[in-house]
């Protein structure tokens, strides 16, 4: 029953909390796991590739140019060949940053489609954890509105925290996380089984 999405089930401040810890540790994974994968696993698969394309090409011509530059002179292939590859290794490095950040911009707006999906989920979870244990402390009205609110932003910061944490923005985004947990504040701390004694006086009347 804790961990049912049956919004007619009452959920008592101890089911919401460990509903809570259980979202935030899944969901906190999934958004790290993702954002790793594609600003990391694929953008490195994708320079390795990229770096071993310029560097046979560079040394190919470094080579093809050493070679025509002897015009008939004594032409010693394997020194040319080993010049060639310095001279590629000198190409690499001046184009693997722009190689590598090119790599990572063209994957950045996957991994953050991934991260909006995460959050999604995880905010949609809490809200129906969150609306259980609202209905069992009695709530109604504009409260609801308020402990989703905070729901989805306390969701929000988790998911997207990857993303804040690889930016240097978790300071500033930080109010996001303390108004989520505020704005819960009052679901938390409220009675426990008034929607219970509700439900009996409608069944009474």
């Amino acid at each position: 029953m804790t961990f049912s999405l049956d919004l007619t089930k009452p959920l008592r401040r101890f089911g919401l909390a460990l509903n809570l810890a259980l979202l935030s540790v899944v969901f906190y994974a999934l958004s790290t796991a993702a954002f790793h994968y594609m600003t990391a696993s694929l953008p490195h698969s994708e320079v390795a590739q990229k770096i071993a394309e310029v560097s046979r090409k560079s040394e190919e011509a470094a080579f093809s140019k050493a070679k025509s530059s002897a015009k008939g002179k004594a032409f010693d292939e394997k020194v040319a060949r080993e010049q060639a590859k310095v001279a590629a290794e000198a190409e690499v490095k001046k184009q693997e940053e722009e190689i590598h950040h090119h790599a990572v911009s063209g994957w950045a707006p996957f991994a953050v489609f991934l991260l909006i999906l995460s959050a999604v989920f995880f905010a949609g979870f809490l809200s129906v954890y969150v609306q259980r244990r609202a209905n069992d402390a009695g709530f109604q009205g504009l409260w609801l509105f308020v402990h989703h609110l905070g729901a989805w932003s306390l969701a929000g910061y988790i998911a997207f925290y990857p993303f804040l944490a690889h930016n240097d923005l978790r300071k500033a985004w930080m109010p996001a996380f303390i108004a989520g947990l505020v704005l819960l504040l009052p679901v938390f701390v409220a009675g426990e089984g008034h929607g219970d004694h509700d439900n009996d006086h409608g069944h009474a009347h």
